[in-house]
């Protein structure tokens, strides 16, 4: 195991760890960002081992969890496994949505990875070496796109580590992570670093369209709902107008699938991108019953992939399917 001693002595924190079991060494590194993109590389570069991963200072594994890794991936010679992953005091999160029963060699649309661009769990070190994959430093947020999105579309075989226990998200991360307030140009950049890169354009069209709808659903609409109680300037809305049109270009049919809730705030942003038109929509979708939530304006892509509907079902059947297991 690699301990990287992010902008703290490293010989302190050596001495700490020196009771653990097993063979654990800690790498000095200092960049003063505030940023886990570095210090992620900084252990990666360092990785001697068949399989790697990366893991956050606030998270943790529940016991016996990466022996059970460990053991699938020898059994099953994946490229990349997919973590179970939970919020400390929460309960499992249901991303990546795979197809019912489906755990091995997944599909980066069909299996809905896409939602899941934190790569954590276990990935064979060549693959990543021979893709090139690396956090993007200097970010904020999102320093992770670029990686996920290109392992899940490009990594070979993917399998899933459900029901093998869960990566633990840890409650401090939010204390001890910046909650300054970002420009939109700062909280759209991890997007907008995938034209400038190529990352759509190397995409087939099914991963394109994929990931276009999950854009959209988390960070259009998620952003619409997130600002709406600030009365944000026309300005931040014709990025958030402009941002959608540019995924529309690459993904014309992206929105077929989006409920009519989310299709009043999406088709007033590209009719009228102003704050009183969003604020208006929004508000108005906060209103919606189940017609708005659960069907799509056509009601034929209602039970398309990436529908509400369509995951609402998904989600039951999983449910019960693991309360008669």
């Amino acid at each position: 195991m690699t301990v990287v001693a992010h902008g703290i002595d490293a010989s302190s924190l050596a001495s700490r760890l020196a009771e653990i079991p097993g063979d654990v060494r800690v790498v000095p590194f200092r960049d003063d960002i505030r940023s886990a993109a570095g210090p992620f590389n900084r252990g990666l570069d360092s990785v001697e081992a068949e399989y790697c991963g990366v893991m956050g200072s606030d998270d943790f594994l529940e016991p016996g969890v990466m022996s059970r890794w460990i053991a699938h991936v020898d059994a099953e010679r994946p490229d990349a496994a997919i973590a179970q992953i939970r919020r400390q005091s929460h309960t499992i999160m249901p991303n990546p949505l795979v197809r019912l029963g489906r755990r091995v060699r997944l599909d980066a649309a069909k299996d809905r990875l896409f939602y899941r661009t934190a790569p954590l769990g276990l990935i064979r070190t060549e693959r990543m070496r021979a893709l090139g994959l690396r956090m993007v430093e200097g970010m904020r947020v999102g320093e992770d796109f670029d990686f996920g999105i290109r392992l899940w579309a490009h990594g070979g075989r993917i399998d899933f580590l459900g029901g093998m226990g869960s990566y633990v998200i840890g409650e401090d991360a939010r204390q001890r992570t910046t909650e300054s307030t970002m420009t939109m140009t700062e909280r759209f950049e991890p997007i907008t670093r995938l034209f400038q890169d190529g990352v759509f354009a190397a995409l087939s069209p099914a991963y394109r369209q994929a990931l276009a709808i999950k854009l959209i659903r988390v960070s259009i609409v998620g952003t619409a709902q997130a600002v709406v109680d600030t009365n944000p300037p026309d300005g931040d809305v014709a990025e958030v107008a402009a941002l959608l049109r540019r995924l529309l270009q690459e993904a014309p049919r992206a929105l077929s699938p989006f409920n009519r809730r989310d299709r009043w705030v999406l088709d007033g942003l590209l009719d009228e991108p102003t704050s009183a038109r969003m604020v208006a929509d929004v508000r108005r979708a906060q209103r919606a019953g189940r017609w708005g939530r659960w069907f799509t304006p056509d009601l034929v892509h209602s039970f398309a992939r990436e529908s509400t509907l369509r995951r609402y079902v998904l989600y039951y059947c999983k449910r019960e399917r693991g309360r008669k297991m």
